[in-house]
């Protein structure tokens, strides 16, 4: 239950960390409503996540997976990388998207799904919920994409990832 409750709380942290890096992208479009208000809906989307993760470890609701701790290594130091990309002062609309790409396609998301999936028993309406939101959320970031940068790549990167997620969900 120790390594359990670890695995939770480290994937909160994870989750919040992002947060904050697509916090540090509403600021710095402030002066761009509709790119400000992506991002802030994005770190919104990353802080349900860890609202979820935290709901499921105080309430003992947690799965019984074996999440590999290279999962979450490879995870934190891409962190590192997209924190260092986004504190960039003069960082472009196209280098924020790259280093959202960065994120959405790693492993945080179906951890994510992973770590949730005991809400299914229990709370099969807050999962039904998550799950949806899971579908949409890269779907979101394609329309993104497609709104606000000026490298079309990104978009049917993000395209591809919810085509892929959709596949396996």
């Amino acid at each position: 239950m120790a390594k359990r409750n670890a695995t939770y709380a480290r994937f909160e942290a994870l989750e919040e960390r992002l947060a904050h890096c697509y916090f540090l992208l509403h600021e710095r479009f402030i002066t761009n409503p509709p790119l400000a208000k992506f991002w802030a809906k994005a770190a919104m989307e990353e802080l349900k996540h860890f609202s979820i993760l935290r709901f499921c470890r105080e309430r003992g609701v947690m799965a019984e997976v074996d999440v590999d701790l290279e999962a979450a290594n490879n995870v934190e130091e891409l962190l590192d990388t997209v924190k260092s990309i986004v504190a960039e002062p003069e960082v472009s609309v196209d280098e924020a998207f790259y280093a959202s790409l960065l994120m959405e396609s790693s492993e945080l998301d179906e951890v994510y799904e992973k770590l949730s999936h005991a809400l299914a028993k229990e709370h099969p309406l807050l999962y039904e919920t998550i799950h949806a939101s899971l579908r949409s959320h890269l779907d979101s970031f394609a329309d993104g994409a497609a709104e606000f940068c000026s490298d079309r790549g990104f978009v049917e990167g993000f395209r591809n990832l919810a085509r892929v997620g959709r596949s396996s969900s």
